[in-house]
């Protein structure tokens, strides 16, 4: 785990440039929408929900996306495989916490990057 903290390190920088400084009074909504299409690469990720209670509470940087699973390495060292579908993943960055819907996520992040985003009704697990 501490071998991957300074990719995280490099990805809070990252993500400080795409969103302009992250500040205080900044729109949420701009925030959200640069993540949406951000690499994640090295961010700290929580499952904070899911419908297989074994996922709840992995925290850990995510080294590998896939278009239907995150590879995380957790701070005891393990890598677990947990996949998007089914699963809401919290993202802190700077005070913003963000929650990413698993099952709305299921692209590769090359193809996400370029992806426009339509606002839905409703979400679901």
């Amino acid at each position: 785990y501490e071998l991957f903290l300074p990719l995280h390190e490099l990805w809070k920088q990252y993500i400080r440039d795409l969103c302009y400084g992250l500040k205080p009074d900044a729109q949420p909504q701009m925030v959200q929408s640069k993540l949406l299409k951000a690499d994640l690469h090295g961010a700290i990720v929580t499952v904070t929900k899911s419908k297989c209670p074994s996922y709840v509470g992995i925290t850990g940087i995510i080294l590998q996306e896939f278009k239907h699973v995150f590879k995380i390495i957790t701070k005891d060292n393990k890598l677990k495989v947990v996949p998007k579908m089914n699963n809401v993943f919290s993202l802190e960055t700077d005070g913003f916490i963000s929650y990413i819907y698993g099952s709305k996520f299921q692209l590769r992040a090359s193809e996400r990057s370029a992806k426009k985003f339509k606002l839905k009704g409703t979400i679901d697990l």
